[in-house]
C-alpha cells in the first residue's frame, strides 16, 4: 500500500541554516577586502594614524623602538604582534560573553583581514591623489564603514575595539558606531600627545567620524522613513485616502481631547522617505487644521517594507514522498 507523503520541508530549514552560516562566512571576508583595501591603498600611504587597538599597538611599539631601537622579532613587525596579542583577553571575553558562534566569527575577521592585508601589500597598486588629506579621509572614511558595517552585520569583528564596541552595545543603548568613535577619539588623543600630530590626527578624527556614521547606517538597515501621528477631524477619510494612494497600512489609537474631553481617533503611520511630501499633502487636503507630529523611524521592519510570506516555495518547490507500508 502507497500513502502520499508531503514531506514538511525539515531539509529546507537545514539548508537555510547552512547557507545564513556560509553567506555569513562570505560576508565577512568581503568587508575584511574592503577594509584592508582601504588601510593598504589609502590610510597608510598617507602616513594617516589608526584609531582603536591598532593605534595603542603603533603606541607600545613607538615606546619600544624609542627606548631599545628593536623594529622586528625575527622579521615580524611589533605592530601586529602587540596587536595579536591584544586580542588574545579579548578573544576570550567575546566567547564567554556572546558564544562560540562570535568567537569563531572574530577570529575569521581577524585572520582574514590579515591576510587581505598581506595580500594588498603585494599589490603594486597606487592612487594618485596629489596628497589631499580630505579626499584620503571622505572615501577611506566610506569604505572602511562600508567594510566594517558588512562585517557587523553579518556577526563578525575584525578583533579590538570592534569586540570592545559590541560588548558594551550589548549592555547599553549607544550605537557600535558612536561606541567605536568614542574608542578612536580616546586612543587618538593618546596618539596626539605621544607623536605630537595634531594635523594628521585631526584628518584621523574626520574619517573616523564618517566611519561611525556610515555603519550606523548600514546597521539600521535599508528601510528607514517617518512615522506620522494625525489627529483630525476625518481619521476615516484620512485614512482611506492613505491607504488608497499610498498603500499603506493605518493605526487607529485611541485618544482623548484635554479641554473638550471628546474621544479621538489618532492615525499612525509608517511612510518612505520618498513618500513624506505626498503624505504631507494628502494630509492638508483632506484637514488642513490637522494636528501632525514626524517622528524619525531608523529602521522599519514588517509587512509593506521588509515581511516575506512564508512557506513560499517559489524557488523551492513542495517534494512528494512516496512511502511502503
Amino acid at each position: 500500500m502507497l500513502h502520499h507523503k508531503f514531506f514538511e520541508m525539515n531539509w529546507f530549514n537545514k539548508f537555510e541554516d547552512k547557507w545564513n552560516g556560509l553567506s555569513s562566512t562570505i560576508l565577512i571576508i568581503l568587508g575584511n577586502l574592503i577594509y584592508a583595501f582601504s588601510i593598504n591603498l589609502l590610510i597608510t600611504p598617507m602616513h594617516l594614524y589608526n584609531g582603536g587597538f591598532l593605534g595603542i599597538s603603533q603606541i607600545i611599539r613607538h615606546l619600544i623602538v624609542a627606548n631599545t631601537g628593536v623594529r622586528t622579532i625575527y622579521g615580524l613587525d611589533f605592530t601586529g604582534i602587540i596587536y595579536f596579542l591584544i586580542n588574545i583577553p579579548l578573544f576570550i571575553l567575546a566567547w564567554k560573553i556572546f558564544g562560540p558562534k562570535t568567537l569563531y566569527s572574530s577570529l575569521l575577521g581577524t585572520i582574514s583581514l590579515s591576510v587581505w592585508l598581506a595580500v594588498f601589500e603585494r599589490i603594486p597598486l597606487q592612487f594618485d591623489l596629489q596628497g589631499d588629506l580630505i579626499i584620503v579621509s571622505l572615501v577611506s572614511g566610506v569604505l572602511l564603514g562600508v567594510g566594517l558595517g558588512i562585517i557587523f552585520n553579518a556577526g563578525g569583528t575584525t578583533g579590538g575595539s570592534d569586540i570592545v564596541a559590541r560588548i558594551l552595545n550589548k549592555y547599553t543603548n549607544i550605537s557600535i558606531g558612536k561606541l567605536l568613535f568614542g574608542i578612536d577619539f580616546f586612543i587618538l588623543m593618546l596618539i596626539l600627545i605621544i607623536f605630537q600630530d595634531l594635523r594628521l590626527v585631526t584628518y584621523t578624527l574626520l574619517f573616523d567620524f564618517i566611519i561611525a556614521r556610515v555603519i550606523d547606517l548600514i546597521g539600521e538597515g535599508g528601510y528607514a522613513g517617518k512615522g506620522f501621528m494625525i489627529i483630525t477631524q476625518y481619521p476615516e477619510q484620512l485614512a482611506d485616502k492613505i491607504n488608497e494612494e499610498l498603500g499603506r497600512g493605518v493605526t487607529y489609537i485611541s485618544g482623548q481631547g484635554y479641554y473638550s474631553k471628546k474621544d479621538l481617533k489618532i492615525i499612525y503611520c509608517i511612510v518612505g522617505r520618498n513618500e513624506i511630501v505626498k503624505m504631507k499633502d494628502m494630509i492638508h487636503k483632506v484637514d488642513p487644521q490637522a494636528f501632525i507630529t514626524i517622528t524619525e523611524a531608523h529602521e522599519i521592519l514588517g509587512e509593506g517594507f521588509t515581511f516575506k510570506k512564508e512557506n513560499s516555495w517559489e524557488i523551492f518547490p513542495a517534494f512528494i514522498f512516496l512511502e511502503k507500508v
